[in-house]
């Protein structure tokens, strides 16, 4: 698998690429500006852009720019975006980069201290799975919510929804809460009437549409309070 690296601080580049760099992962590329990220994506025709999401000149929102960017000019390209905080605008626009979002990723800067989880993650999001960092939705989960949008759904149903906002497949969450997989595609049913989700036809898009609708709502709903 090829991955590029965009980070400006270059002791953590350095350290990240060197750690990553093995048998199943070469690091093709590296880059620290918007301009440069650009450019080696291109030379280097990677299979995952891993994104700081703070960059020169401002170290604001370059990451995600770059990420739209890429999207754009290379949507065979998987995202993974780290970042210091647990933003839920930045998580909701990464997921809004498209109208059925894959193949994309928001960790913590953490992460990156466990390489058995950030490597986990890079893989999800080369297969084409959207991944958000567990710590971000369990924050979320625990704040108090006002005027909710969630408050119809169960206790299990609202576990259910934040499975599915990490990124987690039908058979992941049923084994997480040791249950049928038809009894979590009831309940993501359930809970895709109770949010009025609109379903689009087909199978195989209905399934992305549902998750990412569903991902986005409970994102929505964390960020109004």
């Amino acid at each position: 698998m090829r991955v590029v690296i965009v980070e400006d601080q270059h002791l953590f580049l350095d350290a990240l690429a060197t750690a990553l760099d093995g048998p199943d992962t070469e690091i093709v590329g590296r880059a620290r500006t918007v301009e440069e990220a650009l450019a080696v994506v291109d030379e280097t025709a990677p299979h995952i852009a891993l994104l700081d999401i703070r960059l020169p000149p401002d170290h604001t929102d370059e990451g995600l720019r770059v990420a739209e960017q890429l999207r754009d000019r290379y949507p065979q390209v998987g995202l993974l975006v780290l970042s210091s905080y647990a933003e839920i605008a930045y998580a909701e626009r990464l997921l809004g980069i498209e109208e059925d979002a894959r193949a994309v990723g928001y960790l913590l800067k953490e992460r990156v201290g466990n390489l058995t989880e950030l490597t986990d993650a890079i893989k999800r999001v080369a297969a084409g799975e959207v991944v958000i960092d567990p710590p971000i939705i369990t924050r979320l989960m625990s704040r108090r919510r006002h005027r909710d949008p969630l408050a119809a759904l169960t206790a299990y149903e609202r576990r259910i929804l934040a499975l599915v906002a990490e990124g987690r497949s039908n058979l992941a969450i049923a084994q997480e809460t040791g249950c049928r997989i038809s009894t979590v595609e009831k309940n993501l049913s359930t809970i895709t009437a109770k949010l009025g989700l609109i379903q689009s036809a087909g199978a195989e898009r209905r399934s992305a549409n549902v998750r990412v609708l569903a991902t986005l709502e409970f994102l929505r709903s964390s960020s109004r309070m």
